[in-house]
């Protein structure tokens, strides 16, 4: 039997046993050309930057310890590693010094796209690996992917199933059959919005249907940013009903019908958002919802009430043939001469009541009062939930002295109906914490430990994911969050505002970053 095979044998042992020796790692000052991140440009951090990044990364992925004494700029011997080349001997001697088990060093080039060449030398086995990837515009992106890749004997952290991309999924394709009537052009606003502060999982595809009296189109499957694409050439058109829904939904039955291969059908689900009146013919909705549902589609109707109860009766009445049913309800805050209350349009009927709603309109319902229209708005023909305060005006002769704008819980319905493609898993009923950062302050949710009580000082590694339920658009996963003990890169420190440009920048499903503050409440669910 050989020394070296004795000796990679003997390295295997160590490295995958198990936690008690841990595998120690040093990252050294690495050589970055090109633009950096407004933090740390112009400065002469961008050496020690680069290795503290990938030092994030590595305790993110692996089963660590760091040793961080290469990363002191007072260090007398750190002007060695300040070149763009250092040699294998040099790799060497700070194996000796700080009896680790690799030594890594990063260098980077940003130009119209960011290429990282990374070396990394096995202390134990004497020998040098070189690793390269070459991304686009997402610095940190490019140096996660670099990472998983650079360590083949360090054993990974196990992560648990609610945040771990890499498990394979199916893929699913979500459908918006939209409403294009220019009187719905608010709520698509609104879904437009959602579609794009909603996490979906990475491998979800999208398909717009749209729909008004002048006829209707099913566009091609599509990603989130060529759905959104789509959308921005759309243009609002004419009035709509239930026939001009049922033509759309028999059409898109259609085209699903011929993309399908024999023994072969897609996952999707079809969400229609509508405030369509009544047609006044036999149009066949429901016929055409249970079309779809005995082709195996989930279909589910988020209704606006604009149009009267014969209107909403038909879409209840379609949605019992194999959809689910939810509706928007309206809410808008007004003071008049006597009092201030809050007017809400639930289910075609409007009320007052003096509790101001959340966005999910959790009423008690016995603080409703209804108000009459005698006779005003029986058909319903005109009533615009967007002018709450001026219909109220209308109907109680009461002058309304100052209103805010109208609301609704069209998102956090939206929300509930797509949440089988959405992160909204991820989240749970966790405890919420207040943290001072700085200036700001934000709410985080927070596993379920003692390790987050108030007054408590830190700084924690962290997963951001985008999501509606959080008047942030973002919200750190609970499970995720874990004090973070090593030299912090400056450009990965956050909060929810720099995760959400994130998002909104690179498309991605995920930030891991760091946050800084201090723990000022929590708040239990």
């Amino acid at each position: 039997m050989s020394i070296n095979f004795l000796s990679i044998t003997l390295a295997l042992l160590l490295l995958t046993s198990n936690d008690a020796i841990a595998t120690t790692i040093a990252f050294l000052p690495g050589s970055w050309e090109g633009q950096a991140p407004q933090s740390i440009e112009g400065t002469g951090e961008k050496p020690f930057e680069l290795a503290r990044l990938g030092q994030f990364y590595a305790t993110r992925i692996y089963s660590v310890q760091l040793k961080e004494q290469m990363l002191n700029s007072s260090d007398p011997e750190i002007k060695d590693f300040l070149v763009p080349q250092v040699s294998r001997e040099k790799f060497k001697q700070t194996c000796y010094r700080l009896k680790s088990d690799y030594v890594v060093r990063d260098m980077i080039e940003i130009h119209e796209k960011i290429r990282i060449d990374r070396s990394v030398y096995d202390c134990n086995l004497s020998r040098m690996e070189e690793y390269s990837v070459v991304g686009r515009k997402d610095l940190f992106d490019t140096i996660e992917r670099l990472t998983k890749d650079s360590f083949p004997l360090v054993p990974k952290k196990q992560r648990k199933e609610t945040y771990n991309r890499e498990t394979v999924r199916t893929n699913k394709t979500q459908i918006f059959v939209l409403d294009a009537s220019y009187s719905y052009a608010p709520e698509r606003k609104e879904f437009m919005s959602q579609l794009e502060a909603i996490s979906w999982q990475p491998e979800t595809k999208f398909r717009l249907v749209v729909f008004s009296e002048n006829g209707s189109k099913v566009y091609p499957e599509s990603s989130r940013s060529e759905f959104i694409k789509q959308w921005k050439d759309f243009k609002s058109e004419g009035k709509s009903d239930t026939e001009n829904l049922t033509n759309a939904l028999l059409r898109l039955r259609r085209v699903l019908a011929s993309e399908d291969s024999p023994g072969r059908k897609k996952e999707r689900s079809v969400t229609i958002l509508t405030n369509a009146k009544f047609a006044n013919v036999v149009s066949g909705y429901g016929s055409a919802i249970e079309g779809l549902r005995q082709s195996g589609t989930p279909v589910s109707i988020l209704y606006s009430s604009y149009s009267g109860p014969e209107s909403r009766r038909e879409h209840k009445e379609a949605a019992k043939r194999g959809a689910e049913f939810k509706e928007i309800t309206y809410f808008q805050r007004i003071t008049t001469s006597r009092d201030s209350k809050t007017l809400v349009f639930r289910e075609g009927k409007l009320y007052t009541t003096p509790q101001t709603p959340d966005s999910k309109v959790n009423l008690e319902t016995s603080d409703l009062e209804k108000v009459e229209f005698a006779g005003k708005y029986s058909v319903g023909e005109f009533l615009n939930p967007w002018s709450l305060a001026s219909i109220y005006e209308e109907v109680r002769k009461e002058k309304v002295i100052t209103s805010e704008p109208v609301r609704s819980n069209f998102s956090s319905q939206l929300a509930k109906i797509v949440s089988n493609s959405s992160n909204a898993e991820y989240f749970g009923n966790f405890p919420k914490a207040l943290v001072k950062s700085g200036a700001k302050a934000f709410w985080i949710r927070i596993p379920q430990s003692n390790g987050f009580g108030e007054g408590k000082k830190g700084l924690w590694a962290a997963t951001f994911l985008s999501s509606s339920f959080s008047s942030e658009g973002v919200e750190v996963i609970p499970e995720s969050l874990e004090s973070y003990p090593f030299s912090p890169a400056k450009t990965l420190e956050c909060d929810p505002s720099i995760a959400r440009n994130y998002f909104r920048n690179t498309e991605k499903f995920k930030f891991d970053c760091l946050i800084r503050g201090e723990i000022l409440e929590v708040s239990q669910p």
